[in-house]
């Protein structure tokens, strides 16, 4: 197979007469690792994947709880303070792009070990910042690492796991990196008082240059090695993950590869075209609504009446049950399907969020504040993550989910302004709930019409089907 096309798939109930030799022996790669159990060495590789990306979300998420602490020791401005919180998802737009763009190039292990490494040496040297400007500079040079980061580890991920794994799987990756911001919050109680604001950062870098020492030892995406024609390579290591042999794999059941040419600008044109502006809203709405919350939470329910201790408390409360949704939301799209799990978990996030602003009571608060972080913010985001990372074809699927993920990094700096905005012209919360709630609702609306059912299908089918 050749770098240039992508590598695409028919169902061939006939036999594999009209394969190639070559096409047949990759076609048995893929279908013993799409059919395989989940094995040791899947659960290996799914342990330090996760590790990685559990420093990733503690980078990100532990904005809110340094925030102060570098306000007082650079004195800096309301506005100072709400670009350097900006800063990072500027950076994380442009790594969001760019670096997957070279993964999909170089390889999925490469690019992860450099975005891994980067964030985590400036997490490390921002530790020492010297001024407002240094820090700034700095968080925006770590997001670019972080920006990356998570649509390769999501990529890399459903290219090794199989089938029917794929949805619970990609969904635990995500709550684990939801979960490191309630982490964040629990380390910082610990480490603040001893050490400041700076102590968080040094806290956040060493666990990540460890563990790409382990990473180092994981193997290249099989299907990024097949791409590449290295089939000798991407052989010995799917008969050291799967527990199907591909030499047992009957060609009655096999696929028949067809050549399709198609490139990177190819997203935006045929069946792609719908999905990929599906993807797009859906990502830009689920990102208003998370980062917004995530801004602004405590500071709204201190406007409700909350004190700072009880609105950290609810807001703790709140994103585990994030987390908690993220995660069976996900197990639930391998029995339901993707597109009905995502649209219903927007629409209920949606509903929730607006019926959370008419709560007037402590318990009404927390109980809506849950259920639409169950839905809205965390079951939404392990299936969306999810189908973003099938979507697309190997020969540029981590730069498909990079752009799509930038706009979930756009959405990120937009929010907190907007909410901002909302908030200061009537001090009324409940219109930003309404605000909150609305674009959640445009979500679910994205869903239902754009989105393209992939459950059940191997990466290849659905990848044939979308070249048409």
């Amino acid at each position: 197979m050749k770098s240039s096309p992508t590598a695409t798939t028919i169902s061939d109930q006939s036999g594999v007469s009209e394969t190639t030799a070559a096409s047949a022996r990759e076609a048995r790669l893929f279908a013993s690792l799409d059919r395989s159990a989940f094995t040791k060495r899947h659960s290996w590789l799914y342990v330090v994947l996760n590790l990685v990306h559990l420093t990733d979300g503690f980078d990100i998420l532990m904005v809110g709880v340094v925030l102060p602490g570098i306000i007082a020791t650079f004195k800096l401005t309301a506005s100072q303070a709400g670009f350097f919180a900006s800063s990072v998802f500027l950076g994380m737009t442009v790594g969001a792009v760019t670096i997957t763009y070279v993964a999909d190039r170089v390889g999925r292990k490469k690019a992860m070990l450099y975005c891994v490494t980067s964030y985590a040496i400036f997490t490390l040297i921002a530790a020492f910042a010297w001024s407002y400007e240094s820090i700034v500079v700095l968080r925006l040079l770590q997001g670019i690492g972080l920006g990356a980061e998570v649509p390769l580890v999501l990529t890399y991920l459903l290219e090794f796991v199989p089938v029917r794994h794929r949805g619970v799987l990609a969904a635990g990756t995500i709550s684990l990196w939801q979960f490191a911001g309630l982490l964040a919050a629990l380390v910082a109680i610990l480490v603040i008082p001893a050490f400041t604001w700076r102590g968080m950062f040094v806290v956040a870098a060493i666990p990540a240059l460890i563990f790409i020492v382990a990473f180092a030892y994981l193997p290249e995406s099989i299907r990024f090695l097949v791409h590449r024609d290295k089939v000798d390579e991407a052989e010995a290591i799917v008969r050291r993950f799967s527990s199907v042999d591909p030499d047992t794999v009957a060609n009655s059941s096999l696929v028949k590869e067809v050549i399709v040419e198609t490139g990177l600008r190819d997203i935006l044109r045929g069946r792609y075209l719908p999905r990929t502006l599906g993807v797009w809203i859906m990502s830009i709405t689920w990102a208003m609504a998370f980062f917004g919350l995530v801004a602004w939470l405590p500071s709204i329910l201190i406007r409700m009446g909350f004190t700072a201790v009880h609105s950290f408390a609810y807001t703790a409360a709140i994103v585990g049950a994030g987390a908690v949704g993220d995660f069976l939301c996900g197990w639930c799209m391998d029995y339901l399907g993707r597109r009905r799990t995502t649209s219903t978990c927007f629409f209920l996030g949606g509903i929730s969020m607006i019926a959370w602003g008419f709560q007037t009571t402590s318990s009404g608060i927390l109980l809506f504040g849950m259920l639409t972080a169950f839905f809205g913010t965390g079951g939404v985001a392990g299936c969306m993550f999810t189908y973003i990372c099938e979507l697309y074809p190997t020969q540029f699927r981590a730069t498909g989910s990079g752009i799509a993920t930038a706009w979930q990094r756009i959405g990120g700096i937009i929010a907190p302004s907007v909410l901002g905005v909302v908030i200061a012209a009537n001090g009324s919360t409940f219109d930003s709930f309404l605000v909150l709630g609305i674009i959640l609702l445009i979500g679910g609306v994205a869903a239902v019409a754009l989105m393209y059912e992939t459950k059940g299908k191997t990466l290849e089918e659905i990848a044939a089907h979308l070249a048409g």
